[in-house]
């Protein structure tokens, strides 16, 4: 892809020398980071991430004449003394916001100020490493269903976290509470069924659930350029993923932008606060040690994944 890049990168020029260049950074970051012990490795992770998405904005058709983008776009609050505490914010007009018009999804609004603890589960990965017992509202997986019939719409969700159905059981009115918190689920009914189908596994709850249908037309969070669901995965895979509003967005934000935050976050400690990063990752003392090495081990194979998945995406990544 570097010999012969995509999109507005692939004609000779600024765009395609720093395409090239950027890639190879974020290459020597992430095996940086695979040989890093966790007191480090988020340095390098964000780093391959900043440099991988600086890639991707150089290559976007969605970014005109201002492609050449300087800092981040997103700070973070380091002086919580505990990891879920931690406040990240979007600040300027950065790479991180050059990342959301490339997908075309909502940014975190400017100078808001949102908890690790409200970030972290919206990155689908956490889902095996939950950073907060008793985690609600994260990142679902959605999988659309192959028939509208009868004015209904059939389709399921994965990952739910399984503090959901211990806190809504069989009562339908707290699920519809719930999931009223996912702007995508705008139609859901819960009125035909006997009772909610709740599927346990291992690390989360499945969910059949259908759209009442208004003169059989798409539910809306499958119609173009809805922007409710996210396309996210790998190279040879990509999977729909729901998320709730989080501050005051009025739309979902994207898995690639959760990490973002979540690496920014993770960098900002250990560069910021070397102590308090240490007493963090402290598995023998720190109940959030096991959710930062699990997350921080995947990132080293997530990060060019979806990059390579944007990229083989490129007019339209989101």
């Amino acid at each position: 892809m570097r010999h012969d890049p995509p999109g507005f990168a692939k004609s000779r020029g600024a765009r395609r020398n720093t395409f090239q260049a950027s890639l190879e950074q974020c290459e020597q970051f992430i095996k940086a980071a695979t040989d890093a012990d966790y007191a480090t490795r988020p340095l390098q992770l964000f780093y391959a991430l900043s440099q991988g998405s600086r890639a991707v904005v150089a290559a976007s058709p969605r970014i005109g004449q201002d492609w050449r983008v300087h800092g981040h776009g997103l700070s973070a609050s380091t002086e919580a003394q505990q990891l879920p505490d931690v406040e990240v914010y979007a600040k300027g007009d950065g790479l991180f916001q050059a990342m959301a018009k490339v997908l075309d999804f909502q940014a975190l609004v400017p100078d808001e100020r949102i908890s690790l603890a409200d970030l972290w589960p919206l990155v689908p990965e956490s889902a095996w490493a939950p950073l907060v017992k008793g985690e609600t509202l994260s990142a679902v997986m959605f999988t659309p269903g192959l028939w509208p019939q009868q004015n209904l719409y059939g389709a399921s969700l994965a990952w739910i976290r399984h503090a959901v159905p211990e806190l809504c059981g069989q009562d339908k009115e707290k699920v519809a509470r719930h999931f009223a918190n996912y702007p995508a689920l705008k139609g859901i009914s819960w009125q035909t069924a006997l009772q909610v189908p709740w599927n346990p596994n291992s690390f989360a709850v499945s969910l059949d659930i259908h759209f009442d249908l208004v003169d059989g037309e798409t539910p809306l969070l499958l119609q173009p350029e809805s922007r409710l669901v996210a396309r996210y995965g790998s190279s040879d895979q990509s999977w729909l993923f729901i998320a709730p509003i989080i501050g005051s967005m009025s739309l979902p934000l994207h898995p690639v932008l959760a990490w973002w935050a979540v690496l920014l976050a993770l960098s900002s400690l250990a560069r910021y606060e070397p102590a308090n990063w240490t007493k963090m990752i402290d598995i023998n003392s720190s109940s959030h040690a096991t959710a930062v090495e699990y997350l921080l081990d995947d990132a080293v194979i997530r990060i060019p994944e979806m990059l390579l998945n944007i990229l083989l995406n490129i007019e339209d990544p989101g």
